[in-house]
């Protein structure tokens, strides 16, 4: 059986791997933020997901929420404005001047979209590449 782990804490992360392989099974992937669960599930389809209810970055419910019909319907009318020009691969002086506003304002948007389309920093990903390719859907299409 194919499984991924969702667990923010590393020791308790650690010890269901153990458990699961002890038994057998495959951990597939084992992350420690619901957006990473995301991630890994969309990603391995696993057989079973031992997800932790509450995880980084909002520590609420992100280990019950679904896999999101459409993750662009939390935003605005304009952070989907600003996320569309992203798409398009302008840069946030160009989406100011665009949209006739400040590169200031253009940085707070991109910020509050990050936040929530639930894209935490990281070393490992860039969050603008990543909220283009969650406007884009898996088809390519815009949402």
């Amino acid at each position: 059986m194919r499984v991924v782990v969702a667990e923010d804490l590393f020791l308790l992360r650690d010890g269901l791997i153990r458990l699961v392989e002890a038994h057998g099974h495959t951990v597939v992937a084992a992350v420690g933020t619901g957006p990473a669960a995301l991630d890994a599930l969309l990603a391995t389809r696993p057989d079973v997901a031992i997800v932790d209810v509450r995880l980084p970055p909002t520590f609420s419910d992100e280990g019950l929420r679904p896999e999101r019909a459409d993750p662009l319907a939390v935003l605005t009318e304009r952070e989907r404005s600003v996320l569309a020009l992203m798409a398009e691969g302008l840069s946030n002086a160009a989406i100011a001047a665009r949209l006739f506003l400040s590169e200031g304002a253009i940085s707070k948007y991109t910020t509050t979209i990050f936040a929530k389309l639930g894209l935490a920093a990281d070393d490992d990903t860039n969050r603008r590449v990543r909220a283009v390719l969650a406007y884009l859907g898996t088809d390519g299409q815009p949402g």
